[in-house]
């Protein structure tokens, strides 16, 4: 017992200067190998946000409506024929043939208007594409003297904590 305490002790500071490297969960070290587990900070150098993935979005703004035509020919032959049909049901005679052109003229004003009016204000609207949230932060810090480069989650701060094990293998 005491030699394995004695080999311990004097392998410390060897231990104490290797770098560690991540393992793979089912590699980790059991916590009866785990000889000191402490937590230090590294001072962040830089720290720049990876690009997420881009997002769509729609827009959508009022524009004016292009304007309507004065006279709208097909709307004023419609009415004229109508006007006319129902004109043709009154009177006999020559104030049938009155009734029927007046139908006619009345028809051909109301069909000219009908359709011709303004349209008001119309939505347009398009699909632009923004930058979403970041995936992630590209962390380059100072640790022992080193540079190193990780990627966090959320951005650092000013320093980033460092888990470090010191362990007997």
């Amino acid at each position: 017992m005491k030699r394995t305490l004695l080999i311990a002790a004097l392998l410390l500071p060897l231990t104490s200067m290797a770098e560690y490297r991540e393992r793979p969960l089912d590699t980790l070290p059991q916590s009866s190998d785990v000889i000191q587990d402490s937590t230090e900070f590294a001072r962040v150098l830089d720290s720049k946000p990876i690009p997420g993935p881009v997002v769509p979005r729609q827009v959508c703004s009022q524009v004016a409506a292009p304007p309507a035509p004065d006279h709208n020919t097909a709307g004023a032959v419609l009415g004229g024929l109508t006007g006319a049909l129902l004109g043709s049901r009154f009177g006999g005679g020559h104030g049938k043939d009155a009734t029927t052109i007046a139908g006619a003229v009345a028809g051909a004003m109301v069909g000219d208007r009908v359709g011709s009016g303004d349209a008001g204000p119309q939505q347009e609207c398009h699909t632009i594409y923004e930058a979403g949230p970041p995936a992630g932060y590209r962390v380059t810090y100072e640790y022992q003297g080193k540079l190193l480069t990780t990627t966090t989650a959320a951005p650092p701060g000013q320093f980033l904590k460092v888990r470090k094990l010191i362990t007997v293998e």
